[in-house]
Formats: structure tokens, C-alpha cells, sequence
């Protein structure tokens, strides 16, 4: 399997970029969206949202605020209004 290459930045800069095997992205509304490499395009905005990214060197999950992502050619670039990184385990529910 081909892995994706994402990079998370906000306007002060980049947050994160890997190399990554797996992507999911919870919006607001609770919709999971996986992209794998097989995926051609993706373009997303959202208020907040979770992405759970699976690398070489194991699970990272983030909390996007003001997001917008779009992948092309194996590549998803995330720009947010912040980003921050949260333990696996203790990843917000984002909506009730």
C-alpha cells in the first residue's frame, strides 16, 4: 500500500507532516470521512474537526478549529485557525 503525505498548518506555521498509512477525519457533525491512497481528490470546510492520522511511529489525533483540507495527487494539506494535538485516548467528541 502506497502511504499519503499530510502536512497540518496554521497561519504561524506548520503543526505536523508525515508520511501516514491511514486518515480519518470526524467533522462537527460526527461524519467520518477515511481517505486512503486510492482516493484521487478530497476538498473539505468545517468549523472543528478531529483527524486521526496512522504513521510508522504510531496513532496521532488532532483537533482542528476553522479547517479547510484538500487532497491531491497523495498529498492532504490541512490549513486551520488552530490545531492541537490531543492523546488517542482522550480525543474529544466534537458534537453531542
Amino acid at each position: 500500500m502506497n502511504d499519503l503525505t499530510v502536512e497540518l498548518s496554521t497561519p504561524a506555521g506548520r503543526v505536523f507532516a508525515a508520511s501516514v498509512t491511514s486518515i480519518d477525519i470526524r467533522t462537527g457533525d460526527c461524519t467520518v470521512v477515511n481517505i486512503t491512497p486510492n482516493h484521487q481528490s478530497y476538498l473539505s470546510t468545517n468549523d472543528a474537526s478531529e483527524i486521526t492520522l496512522l504513521t510508522a511511529d504510531g496513532r496521532f489525533v488532532f483537533v482542528l478549529e476553522n479547517a479547510v483540507a484538500g487532497l491531491k495527487g497523495g498529498n492532504l494539506t490541512v490549513l486551520a485557525e488552530s490545531i492541537r494535538r490531543v492523546d488517542p485516548n482522550d480525543a474529544p467528541k466534537l458534537a453531542a
